[in-house]
């Protein structure tokens, strides 16, 4: 019973609550981090113009294709696995990259202004944006290069229709320990495929590959200057 004066609740209020709070729900979270340190047997400055190039250097990731480059080094990729033996996960993301000369530093992380996939989901399957970052610390080690690797992903995914009347505890812990292998899955791949094709890529380099380098990154700087003051 109501009294009288007090202010009857909106039912509409009551039915959003209730249509978030099952969303929430039908949620899953992936969510994983990692930090691993590598030996690359190259000096520092080669290695860091090897990891530079964005476009290649993700095809080395596995579980992840790249699925359309973009102008100055730009792309979107797609994460895929079957996980339980029978649901599909897709996640996109739009990724640039920063190269920090002084401080021999690699950025990847989210494209600004990117336009993110709609959610999809079927029987035993889901599709989703998600969140990819990873930093590339360089510095001298014996004849080579330590990478200090650090590695986050993260997406919140609807719950294919297969998996609704699972109760949400029991998926979080599965999301949880298949988050924490597939990082580790794509942080050791990355480092074992990077090193496979690092020999074929130097073979068919220049001489002054590393001067050639230095010239066109100064040369994109000081373009990218002008435009910054042409705006």
């Amino acid at each position: 019973m109501w009294m009288m004066g007090s202010r009857r609740p909106d039912p509409r209020s009551s039915v959003l609550f209730f249509v978030e709070s099952l969303t929430i729900c039908q949620m899953i979270t992936l969510n994983g981090t990692i930090q691993r340190k590598f030996y690359f047997p190259a000096d520092p400055l080669t290695t860091l113009i090897y990891f530079s190039d964005l476009s290649r250097v993700t095809h080395l990731l596995p579980h992840i294709v790249v699925v359309e480059a973009y102008a100055g080094d730009k792309v979107r990729i797609r994460y895929q696995t079957v996980e339980l033996g029978a649901y599909t996960i897709n996640i996109f993301c739009d990724l640039d990259s920063v190269v920090n000369l002084d401080k021999m530093e690699i950025t990847i992380g989210p494209l600004e202004d990117f336009e993110q996939v709609t959610q999809e989901v079927t029987l035993n399957s889901t599709t989703g944006y998600g969140h990819y970052a990873s930093t590339a610390k360089l510095s001298p080690e014996d004849d080579g290069t330590a990478i200090d690797y650090y590695f986050h992903f993260k997406s919140e995914l609807l719950r294919p229709r297969g998996l609704r009347m699972m109760p949400k505890r029991v998926v979080d812990r599965i999301a949880h320990s298949i988050s924490l292998g597939r990082v580790e899955e794509i942080a050791e791949g990355f480092m074992e495929n990077a090193l496979d094709a690092y020999y074929d890529w130097y073979a068919e380099q220049p001489r002054d590959l590393v001067q050639q380098w230095l010239s066109t990154r100064e040369g994109d700087l000081v373009a990218a200057e002008r435009d910054r003051k042409t705006l």
